[in-house]
């Protein structure tokens, strides 16, 4: 049981200083095996029994937007694949105080789910596309199609899930070569394409297999055909985003590595499992199955003092509460 005592303005109702953004994991599990976030032949996936049911994270999201969470986002693994997601994000999409319900996914299963999702509730989606060439895609996704990733982005602009962003990862020697592809793809499709800096976890920073491209890299390309505009924009997000001029296409930076962000992070994760997280770049979390509401409330506040103590500025990628992406929901 975690004691209340030393939560007094916390439990007044005082929100101003907490967690913003909450993203919570649905599942382990996904239908593509990216080379940046799991093995080859996947990874160990956990019991169905100990993935949380949807009723003991709705009671951990209710409680977190009760302490100050504004934004949502429902993540995975690939959350489309798990059953019961559209009756999910409906009971979400209710709870009083969240302004904002997004959802990240690989495409592949939006061409069936972006209209249900739209109609339940759901604001915008996230896509990951990391190629627009068919063979590239097949070789970062291992199995992915390409097609029915630009169908699932397509659905999205039809069901009126917007914004869409697209989150790509740059990988030095095989898709580094596409960045001004994918700036013509936003110009021409008026959406965001973010750009990823590959983060190293557990890895050293000279390991080859976790060589990166870094913003200003992007920027000086980018520049050689468009200019960009800085935007300021209420987020709770990581991004660093311009609008490309004359055009309604954005272009984000997520930077971990060269722009760190760490000092103006206001995250928290939920894992699959029940773990609440306050940092990516940790191995310090919390399990809160089983808990009532009050005494989430209270781990969440622990948890927020718990992060604002280290004064972080940046990542270090040595520690962190799994290796694997797909299970604590990037």
């Amino acid at each position: 049981m975690i004691s209340l005592r030393g939560n007094a303005a916390f439990l007044r109702g005082d929100t101003l200083l907490m967690f913003k953004y909450l993203r919570v994991s649905v599942t382990d599990r996904c239908n593509y095996r990216c080379i940046y976030c799991m093995p080859e032949n996947g990874i160990c996936k956990q019991p169905h029994d100990q993935i949380m049911s949807y009723e003991d994270m709705f009671l951990v999201i209710s409680a977190a937007v009760e302490t100050g969470v504004e934004q949502v986002r429902i993540t995975g693994g690939e959350p489309l694949v798990r059953a019961g997601i559209v009756d999910f994000i409906r009971d979400l999409s209710l709870i009083k105080g969240l302004r904002d319900l997004a959802l990240t996914t690989n495409g592949a299963l939006l061409g069936k789910f972006a209209e249900p999702l739209k109609k339940a509730g759901l604001n915008r989606v996230n896509i990951s596309l990391d190629s627009l060439n068919p063979a590239t895609f097949r070789h970062i996704t291992r199995i992915g199609n390409l097609a029915d990733a630009l169908a699932g982005i397509d659905a999205a602009f039809d069901a009126g899930l917007r914004p869409v962003k697209i989150n790509t990862v740059l990988i030095p020697g095989i898709n580094d070569h596409e960045i001004l592809d994918f700036v013509d793809f936003a110009v021409n499709k008026g959406l965001s394409v973010r750009f990823i800096e590959r983060m190293p976890f557990n890895s050293s920073e000279a390991d080859e297999s976790v060589r990166f491209i870094s913003q200003e890299a992007v920027v000086q390309t980018i520049n050689t055909r468009y200019r960009l505009i800085p935007v300021a924009e209420q987020s709770f997000g990581p991004s660093t985003n311009f609008v490309i001029s004359g055009t309604d296409a954005r272009v984000g930076f997520i930077s971990s590595r060269t722009v760190p962000f760490c000092h103006l992070c206001q995250r928290l994760r939920l894992t699959s499992t029940g773990a609440l997280l306050p940092c990516l770049d940790s191995d310090y979390g919390i399990d809160v199955r089983g808990q009532k509401k009050e005494e989430i409330k209270v781990t969440i506040a622990r948890l927020y003092r718990e992060k604002m103590s280290w004064n972080k500025q940046r990542a270090c990628y040595a520690a962190a509460f799994d290796n694997s992406l797909s299970k604590i929901g990037g």
